[in-house]
């Protein structure tokens, strides 16, 4: 037997009705609508960077802007997509890129794959342990897919101009590379 409606009276349900709406007003007065923007941050702008290798959509590089001249205390970067498009964000959080002219900085590592196939989310406990046992004695070795030169301030080709509004840009990093790092 299903249980019995809740059955308010007029009364009580405008008292539901204030009591909500109180509460909204604390939070938003609180700040409850999410984490406030570090003091200093300046506004930022959409920014699209596309790289590509070859001619061809670059993915699962970190790109990074570094300011032309002088010191930044704001980190801006993005890893790009399998189109080869990176969504800048500053902070780690805040969508955009602030207004200035800036490095564009590229890089790509990553560990050689595990001779260990990690094992079926369904596996039972035991093979999770073993498989961890195992991959983390592993000794794997670290490959990079762009040359240096991308991911160096001073030797980078690459270099933006933040203004108001979207901006978007595509650059190149060359021939495909992979290099084992020591």
């Amino acid at each position: 037997m299903p249980p019995a409606p809740i059955l308010l009276t007029p009364n009580q349900t405008m008292q539901t009705k204030l009591l909500i709406i109180t509460l909204l007003a604390v939070c938003v007065l609180s700040g409850c609508g999410g984490p406030a923007r570090p003091a200093g941050l300046p506004t930022l702008y959409s920014c699209e960077i596309t790289i590509t290798q070859g001619g061809q959509p670059f993915e699962g590089a970190l790109v990074r802007l570094l300011p032309d001249s002088g010191t930044f205390e704001w980190v801006i970067s993005g890893n790009t997509d399998s189109s080869g498009i990176a969504k800048l964000v500053t902070h780690a959080k805040y969508p955009g890129a602030p207004e200035g002219t800036f490095k564009v900085l590229v890089s790509k590592t990553q560990l050689t794959p595990s001779k260990y196939p990690q094992p079926d989310d369904s596996a039972p406990q035991s093979e999770w342990e073993q498989w961890k046992e195992q991959a983390g004695s592993e000794k794997r070795q670290k490959v990079r897919y762009v040359k240096p030169e991308y991911d160096n301030v001073k030797t980078t080709p690459h270099s933006i101009t933040i203004t108001k509004g979207k901006n978007q840009q595509t650059f190149d990093v060359g021939e495909a590379i992979k290099e084992v790092l020591k």
